[in-house]
């Protein structure tokens, strides 16, 4: 074999063994961090952190509860807020982010609360995390069809959701279509009366609603 032909043999076998080595690299799934390394990355104000990531690997942790919300102090912490007592509403806020860390409306009264404290460095954060989890559900469609429904691992995400945006619920009904759960939420704009319909699957809290039922 001449110099020529084993310098092209090399070669050829180089390009097959780099090509099969990446290949297998991706078939490997990507392995998703999980939630305390996520929450690490939040707690350290890293705005690199994907916050839907965020959500559902809380949904795998054995705290998950899509139906276990603490009621009281969410009454409290809103009371609190709406007769300005700031530091009341963060102590009843706090004591649902212990529970529940990925609770939109308890870190959007923290970052009011905080605002009107004028601490700074505890608003920018609790705004920068309720940013980011009502930005993960926004960010996944539009919410205008069952097709391309907000994902939510909870029907409180649906209400915080709505309320950002400026709309209440006048009606809410549950949709079963193509071996999946929806919530069809027909609302109304709180300032123009515009009323909108939003959906949102709902199959996350009703897989682990299930889950409990076989145990």
């Amino acid at each position: 074999m001449s110099i020529i032909s084993r310098t092209l043999t090399i070669v050829l076998m180089m390009v097959i063994f780099t090509g099969s080595a990446l290949a297998g690299e991706e078939d490997q799934p990507k392995k998703i961090p999980d939630y305390q390394t996520l929450l690490k990355r939040v707690m350290g104000f890293d705005r690199t952190v994907d916050f839907k990531a965020l959500r559902f690997s809380y949904t795998e942790t054995t705290g998950y509860n899509p139906y276990g919300d603490d009621k009281a102090k969410k009454s409290e912490m809103f009371e609190a807020l709406r007769n300005k007592q700031y530091d009341k509403a963060v102590s009843a806020a706090q004591a649902v982010l212990e529970k529940k860390f990925v609770d939109i409306e308890a870190h959007f009264v923290s970052s009011i609360a905080f605002s009107e404290m004028k601490n700074s460095e505890r608003y920018n954060f609790h705004h920068f995390v309720t940013r980011g989890l009502v930005d993960s559900i926004l960010d996944s469609a539009d919410g205008n069809a069952t097709e391309t429904a907000f994902v939510v691992i909870e029907t409180g995400e649906e209400y915080a959701l709505l309320g950002m945006i400026g709309f209440e619920v006048v009606r809410q009904s549950l949709i079963k279509s193509n071996g999946h759960s929806y919530d069809k939420m027909e609302t109304k704009h709180r300032k123009t009366g515009e009323p909108a319909v939003f959906f949102f699957n709902v199959d996350i809290p009703f897989n682990w609603l299930n889950k409990q039922f076989r145990k």
